[in-house]
């Protein structure tokens, strides 16, 4: 054991024990100590040392501090070192804490183990910061001193601080080259724990651990990749692990089956449109160059063909060594025979991206490919000339009269439980359509639409069927439908009429066909041949046409059929056929037409971006014009609104003059009329009083007698008037709302305005006109003198006779008096009503006018709108192409990629049939 570890373990006295004779070890050095003493230049410092560690054994650690503190010598700080060791026994922390601090040496193992002492005291006391410090200060001086570092990662785990204990699994990782560590890192990874981190992080690790051992850097790379998808530093992680990996000599003997997997889905993680082209730029290249170092030779034809899809749309990417490994591995054997399932994955990604960007791909495009990995179905095409029988065929094949007459569009006949017809175009399906809502759609030539007929039928059933009924040949126009759904049939059965069979036309039509989808078998079927009244004559058409056909269609099947008998025998050739066309149907041919499918969608979706653009400066040019428009409506409209209060009012006030004109001009007159009243034996004291109550009566009477009336009569013409000038403006605003709804295409404005407001005036005029309650008014209570003069004679001379003069005096003042402040009075009582009305019309007509307002300023705000936002996206589309073009761009090199598998693919199958052959 060396000095060191005899100091550690307080071992030091064990030196004086060689040669011990039985003595106890404490006795033994006692004497020692007496001895030494007795010498001329005494050294007790190493017994005292000595004795110190011996009580310390013992636990008696005052004895055992009582001695070190007497060491003066090169053992000090040891000594030192133990007294702190033995107040921390005794619990004094705070005393071995300061002793520990107290020490000041150069010995790298005395400082690690003062160090760990404090470390512990840190722990026991919670004081985990500290602690923390102090612990990996001691890693990172002396790391290789035993257990410090497991020391440093149990405590790091125990209290959950993973960024210290990621930091040391990575520093011992480099420093060891230890697997324990490597491994101790991928436990992290594992746990989620360092997907925060930057991946440039761990780049020495991984260089460290490839040179160590490759099968352990895969799998912690594996853990690092899977623990940074989906999150921020996904990108990044890709972006510098393959720079790192690039520069790596893989061992092509080995496989890297994890790796390979990871670099195909992240390959299509990048290129389903959430990057750029110019973010992808660097990174696929690399990326690419990696998966295909890593992948083996049976599984390497999805790596090469992606190299090559990429290139093909960015040229001189690759490098001319990757390009020619690429080319070498799609022409290798692999066990990849055409997944269909990631064709359809890619239809999704399509569909998914098109509806977040406001396009839709449509319901037929979908239809059909959802048909197409229906891989338990196989498809029989029915096509041929108008004439030719195709619709009777059909029928017999169901069993009863669907199909009537020359089909104008596509429809599909499959079995099922029940009957139901659906209508697929682009933009809708119908459900539940009836056999009569049947014939009328496929009566009605050119529709852009596929008919999906399900129909209880055994013989569908039995062979896992799909008929479909195609358009009958009646021009050229007629079959570019055709054309583009060619490749939904697994095989084309194309009917011809016994009576002239395989015209010219025919045979260009087929050959164009052939040329369209190479891949397609086409059989034939002569149609009505029992028109051919001798078997013998039959049979030579049969043979002639057969000639014919098998010149351009050698592989062709010829079945003679009639509709009109149901005989074992066609029945059999026709079975016989849809057994071959079954078993001759492979996944690979299905892939290839979902393949073609998928690429009208993406040219689909390129043209709808020009479309997209031209749509919407159309429709900012529309929306300016008809903000123009609707504006200039407005503006109309306040003109009419101000006529119309400017007309109305008018009226309205005429009427009002007229009335109060009435007032003032009749009542003088009634009340000097009531001078009749004063006679010569009147009392003159009281007269007054009758005279002011019989012109109240008199003009309460003319009220309602005869103004009333005549008022009454003018307000319902007023009415009348109002509303023709209503009508006028109603009529005036159904034009222009005509006009606008022509230009929308559609019943979206509807300009009313609110004629309740006519019955509300009624109901007031009724209301002005009927029961007026006039208060009394004192009309001879005036201050003239001449009136107090009468008013007190009358009074003075009441009680004597009647004097004639005054008679005539108060009779002739009652007959010349003006009475304005009278008239005044009852004028101002009775309009007071008919004037509150008057200020009401104008708020009343701007109600009548309030809704086509409203609409046309809402139709306004909503254009608007409209402009604002197809600005601001047309802006974004010139400014930003590739917001639109990249993610097609990356689905086309998928596609791409698919491609050039299944021509991969096919080159092998061909080498196959040569050897075979």
């Amino acid at each position: 054991m060396t000095l060191e570890n005899h100091l550690i373990n307080k071992t030091y006295y064990e030196r004086y024990l060689i040669e011990n004779n039985g003595t106890h070890a404490i006795q033994l050095l006692a004497e020692l100590y007496i001895t030494e003493e007795q010498n001329d230049s005494p050294d007790v410092n190493y017994l005292r040392f000595s004795q110190g560690e011996m009580y310390f054994h013992y636990k008696d650690f005052e004895a055992a501090i009582f001695k070190w503190e007497k060491v003066s010598n090169e053992l000090e700080s040891w000594a030192i070192k133990n007294i702190a060791d033995s107040y921390y026994k005794m619990g004094d922390f705070s005393i071995a804490e300061e002793k520990y601090k107290s020490i000041n040496t150069d010995s790298l193992t005395l400082n690690t183990e003062v160090a760990l002492k404090l470390f512990q005291i840190y722990v026991e006391q919670e004081r985990i910061d500290e602690a923390t410090k102090v612990i990996k200060n001691v890693v990172a001086i002396n790391p290789d001193y035993e257990t410090v570092t497991m020391i440093a990662r149990t405590f790091f785990e125990e209290f959950g601080d993973w960024s210290n204990a990621i930091e040391l699994a990575v520093f011992e990782s480099n420093r060891t080259e230890s697997l324990e560590w490597f491994e101790a890192l991928k436990t992290y990874v594992d746990q989620g724990l360092t997907k925060t981190i930057a991946p440039e992080y761990f780049s020495k690790v991984l260089r460290t651990l490839f040179n160590v051992d490759q099968v352990v850097f895969e799998h912690l790379t594996s853990a690092l990749w899977k623990s940074y998808k989906n999150e921020k530093l996904y990108f990044t992680w890709i972006s510098d692990f393959n720079e790192i990996f690039l520069q790596m000599e893989v061992n092509r003997t080995e496989a890297w089956n994890e790796l390979a997997s990871l670099y195909q889905e992240t390959f299509y993680d990048l290129i389903n449109g959430d990057y750029f082209v110019s973010e992808l730029s660097e990174v696929i290249p690399k990326l690419l160059t990696n998966w295909l170092k890593v992948t083996d030779s049976s599984h390497a034809l999805l790596a090469a063909a992606a190299v090559l899809s990429w290139n093909e749309m960015f040229p001189s990417s690759m490098s001319s060594s990757v390009l020619s490994e690429a080319e070498k591995k799609s022409y290798e054997t692999s066990d990849y025979s055409g997944d269909i399932e990631q064709s359809d994955n890619l239809f999704t990604s399509i569909v998914n991206w098109s509806q977040s960007n406001g396009l839709d791909v449509g319901h037929r495009i979908k239809w059909i490919v959802d048909e197409l990995t229906n891989l338990n179905k196989t498809h029989l095409l029915i096509a041929g000339l108008a004439g030719s029988g195709k619709s009777s065929f059909i029928n017999s094949i169901l069993g009863e009269k669907i199909v009537e007459g020359s089909s104008s569009t596509f429809v599909m006949f499959k079995d099922a439980s029940d009957t139901k017809i659906k209508e697929i175009t682009d933009t809708d399906i119908s459900s539940d359509l009836t056999l009569t809502d049947f014939h009328t759609v496929t009566a009605v030539p050119r529709q852009s639409h596929i008919l999906d007929f399900s129909i209880p039928n055994q013989f569908l059933n039995e062979h896992s069927l799909a008929i479909i009924d195609t358009p009958s040949y009646k021009g050229v126009k007629s079959w570019n439908e055709l054309f583009k759904y060619l490749q939904l049939g697994d095989s084309m059965l194309f009917v011809l009429d016994a009576r002239m069979p395989f015209t010219d036309k025919e045979c260009d039509i087929l050959l164009q066909i052939k040329e369209l989808a190479p891949n397609i078998s086409i059989h034939f079927l002569l149609n009505k041949i029992d028109v051919i009244n001798h078997n013998k004559e039959a049979k030579g058409l049969i043979d002639e046409t057969r000639v014919k056909i098998q010149k351009h269609f050698p592989n062709a099947h010829i079945i003679p059929y009639s509709s009109r008998f149901d005989s074992k025998g066609q029945r059999d050739d026709l079975i016989a056929l849809v057994n071959q066309v079954k078993s001759a149907r492979n996944h690979e041919e299905r892939n290839r037409k979902l393949l073609f499918f998928i690429r009208k969608t993406i040219a689909h979706l390129f043209e709808k971006r020009v479309e997209m653009e031209n749509n919407m400066s159309v429709s900012i040019n529309w929306n300016e014009e008809l903000v123009s428009k609707l504006n200039g409506a407005v503006n109309q409209l306040k003109d009419i609104e101000k006529e119309k209060i400017k007309n109305i009012k008018h009226s309205y006030m005429m009427i009002k003059d007229d009335m109060k004109n009435d007032l003032t001009s009749t009542i003088p007159s009634l009340l000097r009329e009531c001078a009749n009243l004063i006679k010569e034996d009147s009392d003159l004291g009281t007269i007054h009083q009758q005279l002011n109550d019989e012109m109240n009566q008199r003009i309460r009477q003319y009220i309602q007698q005869t103004l009333l009336h005549k008022f009454t009569i003018s307000v319902q013409e007023w009415i009348q008037l109002a509303k023709e000038e209503f009508n006028e403006s109603q009529s005036y605003l159904e034009d222009i709302r005509d006009g606008f709804n022509a230009l929308y295409e559609e019943e979206k404005l509807n300009l009313e305005c609110d004629f309740k407001i006519l019955d509300d005036w009624s109901r007031d005029a009724q209301r002005m006109t009927t029961g007026i309650q006039l208060e009394n008014i004192n009309i001879l209570s005036g201050f003239k003198p001449s009136l107090m003069l009468l008013k007190g004679s009358g009074k003075l001379f009441g009680g004597l006779p009647t004097s004639k003069t005054l008679y005539k005096i108060y009779k002739k003042f009652i007959e010349n008096e003006g009475y304005e402040q009278a008239s005044a009075l009852v004028s101002k009582q009775f309009m007071l009503q008919f004037e509150l009305f008057e200020k009401g019309i104008e708020r009343d007509i701007t109600l009548f006018f309030k809704n086509p307002f409203d609409i046309l300023n809402a139709a306004i705000e909503e254009a608007q709108t409209e402009i604002e936002i197809n600005k601001e996206s047309l802006q974004t589309l010139k400014s930003n192409p590739e917001i639109y073009f990249d993610p097609l761009t990356l689905f086309e090199i998928r596609l791409r990629q698919y491609e050039l598998v299944m021509d991969a693919l096919q080159r092998q199958q061909t080498r196959e049939k040569r050897h075979v052959n």
